[in-house]
């Protein structure tokens, strides 16, 4: 397991101050900005695994295409994915969505033989796939720090768990698309983010 220091932002603007200040919502209302937490079925490992990458990577991109949304921020984990959603204006049906990226994922890894470990026995009588959990965890993003906090959440968790030493190189995660925009440095993540210093997500 590795460990990281702590990195304070006291006295320096935070790098994501105001990039999304302007889209934030009350419960139920569309337009929001959501942050998500799915895991898989009993914590298999299978989310990094390349043919769960590539359905869940085409699940996102049908689904999207179908009811839009932005992703904003994402990570994979083995176990587990984090990301950071935008719906459209007057559109806050987010659970239609993860039911046809999940369904279409598992579709997809079940045509190669995968997602079919022993589940439950209603599991087993409904005839379903063992990819991920039923249920998600979902946060309405109310505020610019709320929205930092998470958004670092994302980006350091693969150090958070352990794999590796910086957010840089952990390839399963949208870090790289926030360096190219300018909303982090490379070496940022070096040192633990001091505001997710002792906190968790929903669903961790």
């Amino acid at each position: 397991m590795v460990r990281a220091k702590r990195a304070p932002y006291m006295g320096r603007r935070h790098p994501l101050d105001g990039v999304f200040m302007s889209h934030y919502r009350r419960p139920g209302v569309g337009g929001a900005i959501y942050f998500f937490t799915v895991v898989t079925y009993e914590r298999q490992p299978s989310l990094t695994l390349p043919p769960m990458r590539q359905a869940l990577r085409e699940s996102l991109t049908l689904a999207a295409a179908k009811r839009p949304f932005e992703t904003i921020a994402m990570v994979l984990l083995p176990d587990h994915l984090h990301c950071l959603w935008q719906l459209p204006e007057g559109d806050a049906d987010f659970g239609t969505r993860w039911r046809l990226i999940k369904a279409r994922a598992t579709r997809a890894v079940a045509a190669l033989g995968l997602g079919l470990a022993d589940g439950s026995p209603s599991r087993a009588r409904r005839r379903e796939h063992t990819v991920w959990q039923r249920r998600f965890w979902e946060h309405l993003i109310r505020d610019d720090d709320d929205f930092r906090r998470h958004a670092d959440y994302i980006h350091y968790n693969p150090v958070k768990h352990g794999y590796v030493r910086q957010p840089r190189e952990w390839p399963y995660s949208t870090f790289a698309k926030f360096v190219r925009r300018g909303w982090y440095g490379p070496n940022w993540g070096a040192a633990e983010p001091e505001n997710i210093v002792g906190w968790e997500a929903a669903g961790e």
